[in-house]
């Protein structure tokens, strides 16, 4: 797990915007733009399946293609230290899972789904499926200059190129959050657009209604209700909304796809019109606005194991749209979950700060080395004139000096050598011997002004300055995002 200030593939970590079984997504700063991105790194165990790597690099592929200000795009991706890693736009806000049902305005909610109806119709026109829709996936953006607050699309991480020959779940595990999927999804018959239809649909109902349309803590309960169970009536939970809600959410959720609207845009106008009472022009679909026919969107799924609950990538991650979204209606406003400063370019840290302290600290390890060495010529001096002073004076005159001073020399040298080397344990040992030096330097100055000895306060000053530069250097910011960079190549 990287740490804030961490550094990863030139990213400098900010913090965790969540956290999944194959990996995690990072709140970090991109290394070169003043941006923030969501960086998405995949655990070594998965980075290492073969299988999962394509399926990684195919979700990569697949989002970077979608260029539309309801999705989240791709900035970047690659491979280090054994990781695999993308970095994606980063999207200030909440998801629509958090809402409250009874506190929204079901326009404000009907909003929401038609930005993701639009969404889906872009990626279905490009032969893309989604297969997970769920509110969780529906990110809601909070307002910036310029632009209202508007509904994202996150998680492709189980989309797939429809056109695709290559058979990566070969398996047939069944990825889509099971409250939201279509009967063809469960039944492992061939899905096409109209599965993130019929999801949209039981999402529409899930955020008007407050739970999904078939809650029960039995899956198989659950499932039963998406083959066999009627279509619940929205009303039923909600008197107050128009009844003319109840066949819009029934077609769209048809059991089988060829009653359903054509398009997730026809379903999100036909929802809109019936929840201003418009009955006739809701049931007839004519209040959709015009769109040429998707693309093919045919995949075939035969699964052994029907079903699964759990989505196999984290989520995917939040950003800030480069283009303008049309105008929309504002929502209500929802607290943010990560309050975060203006951002600001974070160049990369060139390691002068700290190889000057490591520089500092040599100088002084030599100087204490050279003070030890002599005083223990001078020991050896005074032995030989038979100069023999009590075992007392000895110890007070010699012993303790040279014990003190090759200590420091030690700490500093040592520390000097491993901050050269970027370990963090040199960083410690420089910060400590210095501020040692810097304290000695302090009393020294003071006992000599009392003394009145210039020549000593200009002495021990320039020791001073000496040892407060390589103080404040091996404390420097700069030197933890210099070390940072060598932590993140060795983390496993």
């Amino acid at each position: 797990m990287l740490r804030q200030h961490d550094s990863f593939a030139g990213y400098l970590i900010e913090g965790v915007l969540g956290q999944g079984g194959m990996g995690t997504v990072y709140l970090a700063r991109h290394p070169r733009l003043p941006r923030l991105v969501a960086l998405k790194l995949l655990n070594r165990a998965v980075s290492e399946d073969e299988e999962l790597r394509r399926r990684f690099e195919q979700e990569a592929n697949v989002v970077a293609r979608l260029e539309h200000p309801g999705i989240v795009g791709i900035y970047d991706r690659g491979t280090q230290d054994g990781h695999l890693w993308i970095s994606m736009q980063y999207i200030r806000g909440t998801d629509a899972a958090r809402l409250d049902s009874r506190a929204a305005q079901p326009g404000h909610i009907m909003q929401i789904v038609t930005d993701t109806a639009n969404a889906l119709d872009y990626a279905h026109n490009r032969g893309v499926l989604h297969r997970d829709i769920k509110p969780a996936n529906i990110l809601i953006a909070e307002p910036q200059a310029g632009r209202e607050r508007h509904a994202v699309l996150t998680d492709f991480g189980i989309a797939r190129l429809l056109d695709a020959d290559t058979k990566l779940t070969a398996t047939g595990t069944f990825t889509a959050t099971l409250a939201y999927a279509s009967p063809e999804q469960l039944s492992g018959q061939p899905v096409d657009h109209r599965a993130d239809q019929y999801s949209l649909g039981c999402t529409l109902f899930t955020l008007l209604a407050g739970q999904p349309p078939y809650s029960s803590t039995n899956p198989g309960q659950i499932v039963t209700g998406h083959l066999a169970k009627p279509v619940p009536r929205l009303s039923d939970a909600r008197p107050d909304l128009p009844p003319q809600l109840d066949s819009v959410i029934a077609r769209a959720m048809a059991k089988h796809r060829d009653e359903r609207f054509a398009t997730c845009g026809e379903f999100a106008a036909a929802a809109t019109a019936a929840l201003r009472g418009e009955a006739a022009v809701a049931l007839r679909g004519e209040a959709a606005v015009a769109r040429s026919a998707p693309a093919a969107t045919v995949v075939n799924q035969r699964s052994a194991h029907p079903a699964t609950s759990v989505a196999p990538w984290p989520l995917s991650a939040p950003a800030i749209p480069n283009q303008p979204p049309s105008p929309i209606r504002r929502y209500n406003p929802e607290p943010d979950p990560w309050p975060i400063a203006r951002v600001v370019d974070q160049p990369q840290p060139s390691g002068v700060i700290a190889r000057t302290a490591a520089l500092v600290a040599f100088a002084f390890g030599l100087l204490t080395s050279l003070i030890a060495v002599g005083t223990v010529a001078e020991m050896a001096n005074r032995r030989g004139r038979s100069q023999i002073r009590a075992p007392r004076d000895v110890v007070l005159e010699f012993l303790a000096p040279i014990s003190i001073t090759s200590a420091m020399s030690l700490l500093l040298l040592g520390g000097s050598i491993a901050l050269f080397a970027r370990r963090r344990g040199g960083r410690i040992a420089v910060a400590l011997g210095t501020g040692i030096i810097t304290l000695i330097a302090l009393i020294a100055i003071g006992a000599s002004l009392g003394d009145s000895s210039r020549a000593d306060v200009v002495f021990f000053g320039v020791i001073l300055i000496f040892a407060f530069t390589g103080l404040a250097a091996a404390i420097s910011p700069s030197t933890g995002r210099w070390l940072a960079h060598r932590r993140a190549r060795g983390r496993s």
